[in-house]
């Protein structure tokens, strides 16, 4: 009797450290993506959908030589990555070393002319102080002349020259952004994390769900959006939404998903449930609905957004229903769709 018990107990031990290698391997791919480090956003999205089928996989293999497929798998996918993301930043350390050298020859140009300008205007001064010394009228009269029209031509040289100046280092400026993956977040993409869509969203909490894993959401709503897009510029507005989702993005750092929900809601799902939705939801909302300053044609203004800010959260054993009416109801209660 003793050896069957312990026969039995051995085999419980070993049962309950095979679930725990499993949890830990299946907590091991989650992690790696929802903390990929992205360069190109289309590499870095493929990436995390490879690595979301595998966890699919995972949660269906029976088979040690499944578990070693996937393992296959998972090595593959790391190892592509890898190379893929250090191609883009050798290619990117190329861009920036051209851009450098050419804005370090605009600026020698630059100074090279303003040189040739100070030596113009110093000589002109010459000629004018020398002049003191004639004793004829005329001869004064003309000096006078010839250096104001001398000085007014440097200053025209001078202020053509600055608008070139300004012209140029604008076109390097642009040229430095496209050719930089990093330079300027387009559409669905962040300078600090992946920035989230609908769909990847919906994927994400459907995801969460079927697994029965903990989390909350949080919901902002942004109830003045209407009025500020009729007002500004796109590219305002596009610096402006831009600058919210950053702001939600170092709020929720441990967040595994932050991104736009639908035109005016944005969205961010958090791991665990929150010590205080309501102060945490004020807390957002305040932040948020801070000013957001920018200068268009050379003159600094702000704009700010009138937001609204709610949780609804999901624990491990509770009503999926129950969380889909939830969200439902605090996105109505908050303002809906702008």
């Amino acid at each position: 009797m003793i050896s069957i018990r312990k026969t039995a107990m051995e085999q419980e031990r070993a049962e309950n450290l095979k679930n725990a290698a499993l949890e830990c391997y299946q907590l091991a791919i989650s992690s790696s993506e929802q903390n990929v480090i992205e360069v190109d956003h289309k590499e870095a999205a493929a990436f995390q959908a490879e690595l979301r089928a595998l966890l699919g996989r995972l949660g269906e293999a029976t088979t040690a030589e499944q578990l070693l497929k996937i393992q296959s798998l998972f090595g593959a996918e790391l190892h592509d990555y890898r190379d893929a993301t250090h191609e883009q930043l050798r290619r990117l350390r190329r861009n920036f070393e051209a851009a450098a050298r050419a804005l370090e020859e605009f600026a020698g140009t630059t100074v090279s002319r303003g040189d040739d300008q100070e030596q113009e205007l110093r000589q002109t001064l010459g000629r004018l102080e020398a002049t003191l010394e004639c004793d004829r009228i005329e001869d004064i009269r003309a000096a006078v002349r010839a250096g104001a029209a001398s000085i007014l031509t440097s200053f025209e040289h001078m202020r053509a020259l600055n608008h070139l100046s300004i012209a140029q280092l604008k076109d390097e400026i642009r040229l430095l952004h496209q050719r930089s993956p990093l330079g300027r977040p387009s559409a669905g993409q962040n300078p600090l994390a992946r920035t989230w869509s609908r769909r990847d969203i919906d994927d994400r909490i459907e995801e969460l769900l079927k697994r029965d894993m903990s989390f909350c959401l949080v919901l902002a709503v942004l109830r003045n959006l209407k009025p500020l897009v009729s007002r500004n510029s796109n590219a305002v507005m596009e610096d402006a939404l831009q600058s919210l989702q950053v702001r939600l993005h170092t709020m929720f750092k441990d967040a595994s998903v932050v991104g736009r929900w639908t035109t005016n809601q944005f969205v961010a799902i958090l791991n665990v449930a929150p010590g205080s939705s309501i102060a945490m939801s004020r807390e957002v909302a305040q932040k948020l609905m801070e000013p957001y300053d920018f200068v268009e044609d050379g003159v600094r203004r702000s704009l700010s957004f009138q937001v609204a800010a709610g949780i609804v959260d999901h624990r491990t054993g509770s009503d999926v229903p129950k969380f889909r009416t939830g969200l439902d109801r605090l996105s109505s209660a908050l303002g809906g769709v702008d």
